[in-house]
C-alpha cells in the first residue's frame, strides 16, 4: 500500500526537490498530495512526479490564511484519512535591514513562517496522534540557529518555528510522532532570485555559497521516518551552528562578513 506524502509549498524551490526526489527514488510506492497557492506550477511539478510512476494529487492553499489551511486540512481528512509523511515547508523571506521591511513584508513572514507553518504542524500532529504513527518534517533553516544581519523578521520567524517544532517533538513523541528540523544554508532555488534578495552566493571567501537544491532533498530523502531530530544542509553548517552558541560574540562577526 502506498504511503500518503503531503507537501507544502511544492511548487517550487525546497518543495518541488522533495516531491520529484520521493517520484525518482519510490516510484508508486508514494501517493503525493502537493499543496501550494499557484495551481498552474502544482499541475507541472505533478506531470514531472507521474513520469516516475508516482501517484500525485494536487491541492491549493494558502498558507498565510488560517481559512485557507483549515480548508485544506478539512479536504484531506476526507480524501486522505492517514497522513504517513508531511513536509512542512512552505516558506518566504525578504532580505533587507528591518528599517526598510514594509509592514506587509513584516506580516507575511510572520503569517506563513510562523502562523501557517504552526497550524500546519498542529493540524498534521492531530491527525498522526489519531493513527498512532507518522512524520512532520519542518524546513526551518540556518537563519534558525544564528543571526544574520538583513535576515531580521526571517531569523525570527525560523528561530521560532524552531523552537515549536522541538516542543511539538516532546509533545507527541508519546503518540509514536516523529519531528525534525531541517537547517539548509543557501540554496540555489528562486528565493534568491536577484529580484527578491541581493545577496553574494559566489562562495567567495567573503560569501556563503550556495548548494544545489538536490543536495536538501536527498538528505530528506534520506531521513524520511527515521528518529532524526534535526538535519544541517550541508552537514558542515552543525559546526557553524554549534560555534555560534559557544561563541556569539566571534560569530555574529564572521556571519555579518558573509552576508554582507
Amino acid at each position: 500500500m502506498s504511503k500518503n506524502l503531503l507537501i507544502t509549498g511544492a511548487s517550487s524551490g525546497i518543495g518541488k526537490a522533495v516531491a520529484l526526489e520521493f517520484a525518482k527514488r519510490d516510484g508508486s510506492k508514494n501517493h503525493l498530495i502537493l499543496v501550494a497557492r499557484n495551481r498552474e506550477k502544482l499541475e507541472g511539478v505533478a506531470e514531472e512526479a507521474r513520469s516516475f510512476g508516482a501517484e500525485v494529487s494536487v491541492l491549493t492553499a494558502d498558507f498565510g490564511q488560517k481559512e485557507s489551511i483549515a480548508k485544506l486540512f478539512i479536504d484531506l481528512e476526507k480524501s486522505f484519512p492517514i497522513l504517513d509523511l508531511v513536509f512542512n515547508n512552505a516558506g518566504l523571506g525578504f532580505v533587507k535591514e528591518a528599517h526598510l521591511l514594509t509592514d506587509d513584508e513584516v506580516e507575511q513572514i510572520i503569517d506563513v513562517n510562523v502562523k501557517g507553518m504552526i497550524l500546519v504542524g498542529k493540524k498534521a500532529a492531530n491527525i498522526m496522534i489519531k493513527q498512532g504513527y507518522g512524520h512532520i518534517i519542518f524546513t526551518s533553516s540556518l537563519a534558525g540557529y544564528v543571526l544574520l544581519p538583513k535576515w531580521s523578521v526571517y531569523c525570527a520567524s525560523k528561530w521560532g518555528i524552531t523552537a515549536f517544532a522541538n516542543i511539538l517533538r516532546q509533545e507527541t513523541s508519546k503518540f509514536g510522532v516523529k519531528i525534525t528540523t531541517v537547517h539548509p544554508g543557501p540554496v540555489k532555488t528562486e528565493f534568491f532570485d536577484s529580484n527578491k534578495a541581493d545577496v553574494d552566493l559566489s562562495g567567495s571567501e567573503k560569501s556563503m555559497p550556495a548548494i544545489p537544491v538536490e543536495d536538501v532533498s536527498g538528505a530528506i530523502y534520506e531521513i524520511a521516518y527515521t528518529d532524526k531530530e534535526r538535519i544541517f544542509c550541508p552537514p558542515s553548517l552543525g559546526v557553524s551552528a554549534e560555534a555560534f552558541r559557544l561563541f556569539p560574540k566571534f560569530m555574529k562577526k564572521v556571519f555579518a562578513k558573509l552576508v554582507k
